[in-house]
This record gives C-alpha cells, sequence and structure tokens, in this order.
C-alpha cells in the first residue's frame, strides 16, 4: 500500500477493500451526508462501488481521492483528493470527506493542504476546483484556509452550489 503523503497525525495512502466497512460507516452517516450530493445516507452498495472506483484510479493514473488514516491509531478516516469535474481533462473537483470523529479538529485541512501538495507536486494537476452547499460553512472554511476564492456557482439537487479555486488558475474566469 502506497503512502502519498504523510503529516504529524495523518497519512494519505491508496484504499484497500478493507476500508469498505469504515467507509460505510460514513457515508451511512446522515449528519456526515447532508451537505453531499443529495444529502441522503448511502448503503453498502455505494461504499463498495466509491471505493473499488479509487482503486482503479489509484493503479491506473495514479491520483484519487486518497484514502486518509489517523497516524497515531491507524483509523481510516476517510478521504481528500481529486476527481475529474466533468469529463476527464477538464477542471478537477477537489473533495473531502471525514468521518464525525474527526470534525472540529483540524482534519479536514491537515488532510485537504497535504493531498493538495501531492496533487501539485507529484502529479502537476491544476485547474483545480471544489464546490459545497452555501451552508456547509466548515468546507467553505477548509477552501479559504487554502487560498481559494469563490470563482463560480453551480446546482445540484436543486440546491444551490457554491465552486471555490485558485484565481492564478482561472485568469479568464471559471468554465465548468
Amino acid at each position: 500500500m502506497k503512502v502519498h503523503a504523510r503529516t504529524p497525525r495523518l497519512l494519505l495512502r491508496d484504499w484497500t477493500m478493507d476500508d469498505v466497512e469504515p467507509y460505510l460507516d460514513i457515508v451511512s452517516d446522515p449528519d456526515v451526508m447532508r451537505h453531499i450530493g443529495d444529502g441522503e445516507p448511502r448503503t453498502r452498495e455505494y461504499a463498495e462501488k466509491f471505493v473499488r472506483r479509487s482503486i482503479r484510479h489509484q493503479e491506473s493514473r495514479g491520483w484519487m481521492r486518497f484514502a486518509a488514516e489517523h497516524v497515531e491509531t491507524g483509523r481510516f478516516m476517510g478521504f481528500s483528493g481529486f476527481d475529474w469535474r466533468g469529463e476527464p481533462g477538464g477542471p478537477l473537483d477537489f473533495g473531502w470527506r471525514l468521518g464525525r470523529d474527526f470534525w472540529g479538529q483540524g482534519f479536514g485541512y491537515e488532510a485537504s493542504a497535504a493531498a493538495l501538495h501531492v496533487g501539485r507536486e507529484a502529479f502537476g494537476l491544476e485547474k483545480i476546483t471544489a464546490q459545497s452547499y452555501p451552508e456547509n460553512v466548515g468546507s467553505i472554511r477548509i477552501m479559504e484556509k487554502m487560498g481559494m476564492e469563490r470563482i463560480g456557482e453551480d446546482q445540484e439537487h436543486g440546491r444551490p452550489l457554491v465552486i471555490y479555486g485558485f484565481p492564478s488558475e482561472w485568469p479568464d474566469g471559471f468554465v465548468a
């Protein structure tokens, strides 16, 4: 299992099928999922499909939404990393999802800062965006702390989204 980044408190690593159960614990939690997609908790089938897809991405391109693991306990924490926002070759969607046990302790920023560093330095990723529902102030704080600024708006599941990015990567404005 490859480790892509290590901080004092967490590491970003490749996914394994052993991550399905702890990932299911996260995505089946209504509090975690209320600001994601349609806001509904996810099923085992969803968790398995997500982990399999992440493994395919790590094998085919090296970068993905990296699995996050707590250094001290070895517990699976969630993920932080990248996927295509739409078609491959277009803007990247930068996202993170952590279990509730890890909220409010700076892990979201720590994981995201590490993922951003790996994405840029190891894989040369650019045209990075992140999106959130406006009421998800925790995620918006992470985006702003990383130096992202609001560059656009969109809609998902009939709800408004705010889109953040690095203005230097979007000199002519954001185009989805």
